[in-house]
């Protein structure tokens, strides 16, 4: 890094990238002072712009907060953005006055990810595409119809019909093009995060800290709002008994309309019980559950909805003390068998696949992964290995990821 370089670079722009990076590592200024040897009021005109970083300083402050100082000049860092920060900012949090310190940081976290995400496609020549419909206009509507009217819409473009949804991850990914995340927020009562930029697209992060259930739920709940107000960022909060607005109230019923259609669940809930002599019970709730892939409460909720059972059969099973973990248990049910994890695996076959081209180092390949070296390694290894069951052995097959599979073009 010469100083030419840094002099060709925005000192408002990388100031902010400093900021940010220290935010992201939970360090305060006098602490980042401290062990650069230099004042705060140094530390603050460095990340207002007013000043320039030495050299020397940069790479101190690369290592402090454990990066690159490639990662902290990269094209793609250098775009003036602004901050999901300042969208949050204004977004409504019912529930919840005030902004703390540690939102701020897992926003910023988020906004990491799609930055790396991002960085990642443009290395490989690989950008998500865009299949986003036009916004719905949903104003003066009722919002359970408008919640009906845009599932079903959304289910046809998408070619869903009226079944349960396997894969979600995988749909609003590759067939949308939205960014999913899962981040252990410091608020465990924040479901979920949505924001919409237009370097990064429509982004989504849900609790890792929730069950899958409800992650799935809140991932539906944060597509909702991309449908009908994607310039508006949304922090979702755990249902509270405070008065909840118009547009949470339609994000729920899309959710449950676009996971539990009328048709096919109604469908699915009269076969069952034709199929059965005696009447419906919380184990036949539970099949749908694992069917559909939601929260026992969401569908027997649900199924009171469409009066397929009797109207209150939820409020007597919780005052009788029914468990849904204890009942889970006892019926042996299988986990979900897709979940979501922090990284979507786009976004790591990107990272292997620019790793294995020599076009990012095994360090930045670490960080990228949020992993240690060594497991970021066997991370490497897992996904350009593609694991097969044939004749009931198990064998690896060699992926090359730049093998081409289209045929070229004479």
């Amino acid at each position: 890094m010469t100083t030419h370089v840094l002099d060709s670079i925005d000192p408002i722009v990388l100031g902010h990238q400093l900021m940010v990076a220290r935010k992201v590592r939970g360090l305060t200024q006098q602490a980042v002072a401290e062990a650069l040897g230099i004042s705060r009021a140094s530390i603050i005109a460095l990340e207002k712009g007013d000043r320039r970083p030495r050299p020397g300083e940069l790479v101190h402050l690369a290592a402090l907060y454990e990066r690159q100082v490639g990662d902290l000049v990269r094209l793609v860092a250098l775009q003036p953005q602004e901050s999901f920060v300042v969208h949050f900012r204004a977004a409504r949090t019912p529930g919840r006055q005030g902004y703390d310190e540690r939102r701020e940081a897992d926003i910023r976290a988020f906004e990491d990810l799609c930055r790396d995400y991002v960085e990642l496609e443009r290395i490989t020549g690989s950008p998500l595409p865009r299949r986003y419909p036009e916004l719905y206009n949903i104003a003066h509507a009722d919002a359970d119809a408008a919640a009906d009217e845009v599932a079903a819409s959304e289910r046809q473009r998408l070619g869903l019909g009226d079944g349960p949804i396997g894969d979600l991850w995988g749909l609003l990914e590759t067939d949308v093009g939205l960014r999913v995340f899962a981040q252990r927020f410091t608020d465990t009562r924040i479901a979920g995060l949505f924001v919409f930029t237009e370097a990064y697209g429509g982004c989504i992060s849900v609790n890792a800290r929730h069950p899958e259930d409800r992650r799935r739920w809140t991932a539906a709940h944060e597509y909702a709002h991309f449908l009908t107000d994607r310039y508006r960022a949304e922090i979702t909060i755990l249902p509270t008994y405070r008065r909840v607005p118009e547009s949470e109230r339609f994000a729920d019923a899309f959710a449950r309309h676009f996971l539990m259609p009328a048709s096919g669940l109604t469908r699915r809930f009269q076969a069952m019980r034709r199929s059965k002599e005696g009447p419906i019970t919380p184990a036949d709730v539970l099949a749908l559950c694992q069917l559909y892939q939601v929260s026992f409460a969401a569908l027997i909720l649900r199924l009171e909805e469409l009066r397929l059972i009797s109207s209150g059969s939820w409020d007597r099973l919780k005052d009788a003390g029914f468990k849904v973990t204890e009942a889970r248990a006892l019926l042996d049910l299988p986990a979900a068998s897709r979940t979501l994890p922090m990284l979507p695996l786009r976004f790591e076959a990107l990272a292997v696949q620019a790793f294995t081209n020599e076009e990012i180092s095994q360090e930045r390949l670490a960080r990228l992964l949020r992993l240690e070296p060594v497991d970021a390694r066997e991370r490497v290894h897992e996904l350009a290995h593609g694991m097969f069951f044939a004749d009931g052995e198990l064998y690896q097959l060699p992926l090359d990821f730049g093998t081409e599979l289209t045929p070229a073009v004479r």
